[in-house]
């Protein structure tokens, strides 16, 4: 783009309303002669920033962010100056002064975002002309219960199984090849670097776009008589396929009818958020139109701004099946972490959200939305229904389990979220009926060895200006140790255990009832669980290529891309494994037994620790019964190996009843 004069980029601030542009991203509010919101460059609590439209400016007094129209452009929509001012020049109808003549995606830099999103507009055309062909297609629309009306306002569109339609089409209308690549509509397979396919073919598509309506990629799920004909011929297809990540479509920071659903969710003051395209569609038609959809990621700290966007209050959707039940608990802890006003809301058992509103209403469904839980009460449903809290050992794993949800709750004195947490601690007090001053004090200690383990000079969110994307970037980059490193300063069972994770996906299955999270010191190993047991949640297998995308966090990242390099001595069990003395040599299921065997006994030691600290502050005389109950679990616990069964006990010569 060549360089443009003054005049022209004074014209363009000139013709473009700031007002009007913040307004198309944010919720203002008035305040007197300016504009207020809360600002979505950094984690903001109380509307910081403000909007000046005499001056045409705006300014965070919070993180410091300010400018012009232009770099309000910039910096959300994270492009380069050229591309702020080509879009804000298409915005105001002003022509930009022209240079030597260029192909789309020819200069050193590739395709601009602008040239991106014009030949995915041209795709979401394409393919709903073909839906309109292809009675298959519209069909199978029709079998989920959704009215041409809601395909026509979603845009649907049908990818034809035909390997040559998408590049005749697309050179009839002038688009590159290269375009087609850069913008995820084409891939070049490794392994046939000549020959580009397209991406999409037989499939159903569901247009993405971003909250100002623009596409920016697509999700394509087979159609039966495709998945039949791939079949046939001896392929197994994926049910869906989506757009890779491009310079205009990260998944993690999209959410699905995010355009469709802005004005619904200001008027309603709530959103819902869901999991599928169609689950999204049916609210829509049956007039519950506040509804939203990850787009197939778990929940990460992105998705928190643009959910405040859109209302202060976010009820998530989940089935109430185990598996549903799981990802609303994984879903929690990143919100617990932020000041915005959540729910959680199960649905009937046996129902998707799809199946409940076409068949109940949206009426029935904003009942059931009124009535979703808190996440602290959530929490506390889910330690009832996992946990024995009639048992001393259930009572203590529950407690565990609760306390290490907890303490991700951020400490701010006087705060609605301060006092949810104390009556949190009350209502978990009364289940276990016990006093709340131990729960406190573990509480604190928790939340003392997280911050113990946060790196150094991290603040607390909104506490100071935050730097500029490139600084944290490179301190980021400069603060992560190498993965080896990483993996030799790892608790040795932690370490194999990662190992094992990464190579078998299959024994996550074997994990997740008898390894919590809670029970993993190291914050890299816990996280690589973590997304190992988020993607079984989801009936995904926890692979390379899957755990890595499940993972925001450098550290754990480069763990497991590590382990991926070693991949050929992940494949021979009959290898030394990472730390030989400790682990010898085997096949992965004995490798993993004794790993079972060593995280139990460590469980173990670490509630012999808890129970005999609770027995010194146990008054004998004053409370008796909790006395003795304490007194009969350390000493069943005190003979038990680890992994066996309860056997007669005999009391420690080193410990006085």
């Amino acid at each position: 783009m060549p360089r443009q004069s003054d005049a022209i980029k004074t014209a363009i601030k000139n013709a473009v309303d700031i007002v009007g542009l913040v307004g198309e991203y944010l919720p203002l509010h008035r305040a007197g002669s300016r504009h207020k919101a809360l600002c979505p460059f950094h984690d903001d609590h109380n509307p910081s920033l403000e909007v000046n439209p005499e001056r045409q400016t705006f300014k965070c007094w919070v993180c410091g962010a300010g400018g012009d129209v232009l770099e309000f452009v910039q910096k959300i929509e994270r492009i380069e100056f050229p591309e702020a001012l080509r879009m804000l020049a298409e915005r105001a109808g002003i022509v930009l002064e022209s240079g030597p003549a260029t192909g789309a995606g020819s200069g050193p830099e590739g395709p601009s975002k602008s040239e991106l999103t014009a030949a995915l507009a041209w795709a979401e055309g394409a393919f709903e002309e073909a839906l309109g062909r292809h009675e298959p297609a519209r069909a199978y629309v029709e079998g989920r219960g959704l009215t041409a009306a809601t395909a026509q306002r979603f845009r649907l569109g049908y990818a034809p199984d035909d390997p040559a339609w998408l590049f005749e089409a697309a050179r009839r209308r002038g688009v590159s090849r290269d375009l087609l690549e850069k913008s995820g509509l084409a891939i070049r397979p490794e392994d046939a670097p000549g020959k580009a396919h397209a991406r999409f073919r037989g499939r159903l598509i569901f247009p993405i776009h971003d909250e100002r309506g623009r596409p920016v990629g697509f999700g394509g799920r087979i159609l039966p008589e495709a998945e039949r004909a791939a079949s046939s011929r001896g392929f197994r297809v994926a049910k869906y396929v989506n757009s890779p990540e491009t310079a205009i479509f990260q998944k993690r920071r999209i959410l699905y009818a995010a355009d469709l659903a802005k004005s619904a969710c200001r008027e309603a003051g709530w959103v819902a958020v869901m999991e599928g395209y169609t689950d999204v569609m049916a609210a829509h038609q049956v007039g519950l139109a506040n509804v939203v959809a990850t787009l197939g990621t778990a929940f990460g700290d992105d998705h928190v701004p643009m959910l405040r966007r859109l209302a202060d209050r976010a009820v998530l959707v989940y089935d109430g099946d185990e598996a549903g039940q799981s990802a609303a608990e994984r879903a929690l802890e990143i919100f617990l972490g932020h000041e915005l006003d959540v729910r959680v809301l199960s649905l009937p058992s046996g129902l998707d959200p799809c199946d409940f509103l076409l068949s109940e209403g949206a009426d029935a469904f904003r009942k059931l939305a009124a009535d979703a839980l808190d996440p602290l009460a959530f929490v506390l449903n889910r330690a009832r229904s996992r946990f024995d809290l009639d048992s001393i050992e259930g009572a203590r794993r529950g407690a565990e389990w609760v306390l290490g949800i907890l303490c991700r709750v951020p400490s701010r004195p006087g705060s609605v979220q301060d006092l949810a947490l104390n009556k949190a601690l009350d209502s978990l007090a009364h289940a276990l009926r016990l006093p709340i001053g131990p729960l406190a004090r573990r509480l604190r200690e928790l939340r003392g060895a997280a911050r113990r383990k946060a790196p150094a000079g991290a603040s607390a969110a909104g506490a100071g200006p935050a730097p500029t994307e490139a600084s944290a970037a490179e301190q980021a980059a400069a603060a992560i140790p190498a993965a080896a490193d990483i993996l030799r300063a790892m608790d040795p069972v932690e370490r194999e255990l990662v190992s094992i994770v990464v190579a078998q996906p299959e024994v996550v299955a074997r994990l997740v009832a008898r390894v919590p999270l809670a029970a993993i010191r190291d914050d890299a190993a816990r996280a690589i669980l973590d997304a190992a047991y988020d993607l079984y949640g989801q009936g995904a297998a926890a692979t390379f290529d899957a755990i890595m995308e499940n993972l925001d966090d450098p550290r754990p990242r480069s763990v497991v891309a590590h382990l991926s390099d070693l991949q050929d001595g992940l494949d021979r069990p009959e290898l030394q494994p990472l730390d030989a003395v400790q682990f010898p040599p085997g096949t992965w299921g004995e490798r993993l037994e004794p790993v079972l065997g060593r995280l139990a006994e460590r469980e173990r030691l670490t509630r012999l620790a808890d129970l005999r600290q609770a027995l010194e502050e146990t008054d004998r005389t004053a409370e008796p019964d909790a006395y003795r109950a304490l007194q009969l679990e350390y000493r069943r616990l005190l003979t038990q190996r680890a992994g066996t069964s309860d056997k007669k006990t005999r009391p420690d010569p080193t410990f006085r009843a």
